[in-house]
């Protein structure tokens, strides 16, 4: 059990209380007027991505499409939320959970629900904090709302880390306190929420809490039970096997902006080309990120795990209060991706060590410490010359600071780590090092014939896809600001709204053989698709157009709770409108073979493969690989399907010769391929996320081999 004290209020002068009562209402009042406010009339970005997911669960949709951008922003199109752009790109399946319950709501009624959440979570993390410190309940408040910029972002994007700070703060609370499995069930339910908490695993091996690190691991494993029972082991390993190696990488948004403020974006910066990103890096060597950052990272854990003693006596609470404080910084500024919200984690650490410097009458330090975690706070995401990323750089000397601190704190006590301890340390450092090298390399393995293979695009978009060759140019579906558009190479829209509707989203396409497009336009009436040259809708409900050979026959997709129905209808005949396959196949995309059939991927007991149809007829299969399928192209001559392919959890692209049999694969990069069109009859196009933030795609092409 540790005991704290707080200070005796009569020895407070009369000032500095009111200073303090000033300060905190000041902060108050800022918070409510740039935070609260705004978040309170407006969904902004994040909580819709969390609502939509907790909601399609609700309703009882198919889950294992919720990463696909295109699929998710049909769903929010067709529900009618209020916001340009979703996405759920990285964020762990279990964080849409505590979100389950607000669904029954509005989506802005959910949020004024997780805002006063979120401020109850706030109070709770405000009065445990002071509970587990000596600090005066008045200091702590001025700490917290010192957090100002990554508190305002918090409440106005809907954000969840204030959800892990309370977690990791009553994870603190429960350690001082020798209440392990407490501790451990709260370290796990952070780590669902938001991954990095789950390195405290380690931190509670180290410091024998045998029973806190067993309730970690017991609590991780019942939640992964409890998500695959309610969402499908489907979305899980896509969370586990795509989605984290690729967020722990860096490559999860736009891995070259330092305004992440991570090592992650600062070499990427530094050391990868990549030409509509990144196109002038200080050196382009791929092999010197794959050494120098691991190294970096091995650099900044070194000292912390020297400096950790695995049982400390009872008079080193102070040094463990530390410890606290330094591995939680480390997590921070050792993380890939960090923006500004993810930073109200700070409070914890910040206030240990606050806590700590001050008992230690280290009051310099003190000043120094708040100063950093104000800048912190304060600094926003801009592109210093001389130095990049400047919030990282705080990070790190505040992470610096923490150990300077732990150091001293351990100087004069004689409980060092043993050589044994320490060889064992260094052996595991070593294996640790070798094989993050190894990754990187494997990682990098293709990177110049990936970054050759880009097409030169003007478009300032987000994302390209869906690439089709015309006769003058290549159109593609692209993601700006204000949503998806058909835009062609000049970065210029094709297809302006047709429904006189001020937003609307292009999620599709196909060119007609008069050049005209058949475009998917979606909102809060739900999809359907129009033709550009006369604004007529040719079906109602229908998403993926895909036009037969002689131009009479379209064929769609209409969507039931997430799956897919294939549709076909004769244009020539306003009532030759047919269904071709049943609920048992949940259709992707479908294109016509020069037969007139139809050809379709769609998952099918479990597997994704492709499968034809004719009117009148049942499905049969056309080819099933060892792996899924997610999207196809017929070659102008019908004898080439070219195919993308879950190869090794990555998405390959491949050609397969219908007349031998023969699959040719065409490309084996550890990022994916997607939605790929034939340019010509040994070239194709395709999207690829090489280089780039996973499912943020750029055009690119591969030639078949002689």
């Amino acid at each position: 059990m540790v005991t704290t004290t707080t200070a005796n209020p009569r020895s407070i002068p009369t000032a500095q209380v009111w200073i303090e009562i000033v300060l905190c209402g000041l902060l108050a009042a800022l918070l409510f007027w740039k935070g609260l406010l705004p978040a309170w009339n407006r969904l902004n970005t994040d909580f819709p991505n969390y609502y939509l997911v907790a909601r399609l669960l609700r309703e009882g949709y198919s889950l294992d499409r919720v990463y696909d951008w295109i699929w998710l922003q049909r769903i929010k199109d067709h529900w009618g939320l209020h916001q340009s752009l979703v996405g759920f790109p990285g964020l762990t399946p279990f964080s849409a959970l505590p979100v389950v319950p607000l669904t029954f709501f509005s989506a802005l009624t959910a949020k004024r629900i997780w805002i006063v959440l979120n401020l109850a979570m706030l109070a709770a993390s405000a009065e445990l904090l002071h509970r587990s410190t000596a600090l005066r309940r008045r200091f702590v408040w001025i700490i917290c709302l010192l957090a100002i910029v990554p508190l305002r972002t918090s409440f106005l994007f809907g954000q969840m880390h204030i959800s892990v700070l309370i977690l990791m703060v009553a994870a603190y609370f429960f350690y001082v306190r020798g209440r392990n499995l407490a501790c451990g069930t709260c370290v796990a339910m952070a780590a669902a929420l938001k991954v990095y908490p789950i390195l405290f695993f380690g931190y509670l091996l180290v410091k024998r809490r045998w029973r806190a690190a067993l309730a970690t691991a017991c609590s991780i494993v019942l939640v992964v039970i409890v998500a695959e029972v309610l969402m499908g082991k489907e979305i899980l390993q896509t969370y586990a096997f795509q989605q984290l190696p690729r967020s722990l990488q860096g490559e999860l948004m736009d891995p070259y902006n330092v305004g992440f403020a991570s090592g992650a974006s600062l070499f990427h910066r530094l050391f990868l080309f990549e030409p509509q990103l990144n196109p002038s890096p200080r050196i382009n060597a791929p092999s010197l990120y794959a050494i120098l950052y691991p190294l970096w990272q091995m650099a900044m854990t070194a000292p912390l795990l020297f400096l950790l003693q695995p049982s400390a006596p009872h008079r080193d609470a102070g040094g463990e209060q530390v410890e606290w404080a330094a591995f939680l910084l480390a997590l921070l500024a050792l993380s890939p991706i960090p923006v500004t919200y993810h930073f109200v984690v700070l409070i914890l650490p910040v206030t240990l060590l606050l806590n700590s410097l001050l008992r230690g009458r280290a009051t310099n330090l003190a000043a120094l410490a708040i100063f950093l975690y104000v800048s912190i706070s304060l600094v926003g995401a801009v592109h210093i010359p001389m130095l990049p990323s400047a919030r990282f750089w705080l990070v790190s000397a505040l992470y610096l600071l923490s150990l300077g601190w732990l150091w001293h704190l351990r100087s004069s006590n004689a409980a060092h780590p043993s050589w044994r301890d320490l060889t064992i340390a260094a052996a595991l450092g070593a294996c640790g090092f070798v094989l993050s090298v190894t990754g990187y390399r494997h990682h990098f393995a293709h990177r110049n014939a990936q970054m050759s293979s880009l097409l030169p695009l003007h478009s300032s978009s987000y994302l390209a896809t869906n690439p089709i060759r015309t006769a003058h140019d290549i159109l593609f579906i692209a993601m700006m600001p204000e949503g998806y558009q058909v835009l062609n190479q000049k970065d210029e829209a094709v297809a302006p709204p047709t429904t006189g509707a001020a937003a609307v989203d292009q999620l599709s396409f196909t060119v007609a053989p008069d050049n005209s497009l058949l475009v998917e336009i979606a909102d809060a009436s739900g999809s359907r698709i129009v033709r550009t040259n006369g604004a007529r809708v040719l079906a109602d409900d229908a998403e993926s157009p895909a036009l037969s050979p002689d131009g009479q026959t379209l064929a769609y997709i209409r969507e039931a709770k997430g799956r897919g129905l294939l549709r076909a209808s004769v244009l020539s005949s306003a009532n030759h409108d047919m269904q071709l396959t049943d609920e048992t196949y949940d259709v992707r995309q479908a294109g016509f073979l020069g037969s007139g059939r139809l050809l379709f991927a769609a998952k099918h007991e479990g597997h994704t493969g492709l499968y034809t149809v004719s009117p009148g007829h049942q499905p049969g299969s056309f080819f099933s690989a060892t792996d899924d399928i997610a999207a196809f192209a017929v070659s102008p001559d019908d004898r080439l399907i070219a195919f993308t392919e879950l190869v090794h959890n990555r998405w390959q692209l491949a050609v397969l010769d219908t007349q031998s049999n023969r699959v040719t694969t065409l490309t084996s990069n550890d990022c994916n391929a997607y939605r790929p069109s034939w340019s010509s009859a040994n070239e194709i196009l395709y999207a690829s996320d090489c280089g780039r933030g996973i499912g943020l795609t750029a055009l690119a092409w591969a030639e078949l081999p002689r």
